[in-house]
């Protein structure tokens, strides 16, 4: 009996669906983040219509869990955690920088990385898709570093600009992605993945998020009776 899983990516600037049998993905859709709020749910039925299936026959469900838009993620993670829910199938959760290492489709040093805002670039250096180091938050400029000294490509929504910083090296080749749901849905598909679907509650995120924790309320002082 054939398998299939969903795919889902909705952290990056080009939200995502995928739909993989047997391993090899076989529908895709793809929208801007902008509108993606009302496309979502409607692109999962269009994958799923395309590949001649029901929500019944999926076997399985994986998001990407960032770094990424804080909002964007937080969708997907409670989407593909609404539907491992109710059909109660396998699901996990992924990270976006490895399925954008593997979606640049080349061997040897890949760079992938996503915009931090503030001229910042949450990144992680992969060897033949396999990670070297930890993520961690680089200035744009800096990005070279993690090349190691060797040709590499940079991937990522928007690395593009980054040829605009003096001195750029020209060992550095820039790649922009396209949707990222494939990759997500091949990574998934893997042997080595670890099916946890505690991993939906645990986005991964650039910076922490700015929220204000709510104030202590202090117990209001006793007045004491009037006799």
């Amino acid at each position: 009996m054939p398998t299939h899983l969903l795919a889902l990516d909705t952290g990056s600037p080009l939200v995502s669906v995928a739909l993989a049998r047997d391993g090899a993905v076989v529908a895709s859709r793809a929208v801007e983040q902008e509108r993606s709020s009302t496309r979502l749910l409607a692109m999962v039925r269009e994958v799923l219509d395309e590949a001649g299936i029901g929500t019944g026959d999926l076997s399985s469900i994986a998001v990407l869990r960032g770094p990424g838009s804080f909002t964007g993620l937080r969708i997907g993670l409670a989407t593909a955690l609404g539907l491992h829910q109710a059909l109660g199938i396998p699901a996990t959760a992924l990270p976006s920088l490895q399925a954008l290492a593997l979606s640049a489709g080349t061997a040897g040093r890949v760079i992938a990385a996503v915009d931090a805002l503030r001229g910042d670039w949450s990144a992680q250096a992969f060897e033949d898709g396999r990670p070297t180091d930890e993520m961690e938050l680089v200035p744009g400029p800096e990005l070279p570093r993690l090349a190691g000294g060797v040709e590499a490509v940079v991937t990522g929504f928007g690395v593009s600009r980054l040829r605009e910083i003096p001195g750029w090296s020209a060992d550095l080749r820039l790649l922009e992605p396209g949707p990222l749901a494939p990759a997500a849905a091949l990574l998934a598909a893997s042997p080595g993945t670890v099916w946890d679907p505690a991993l939906l509650t645990s986005a991964i995120y650039s910076r922490p998020p700015a929220i204000s924790l709510p104030k202590k309320r202090l117990p209001k002082p006793r007045v004491p009776a009037l006799t």
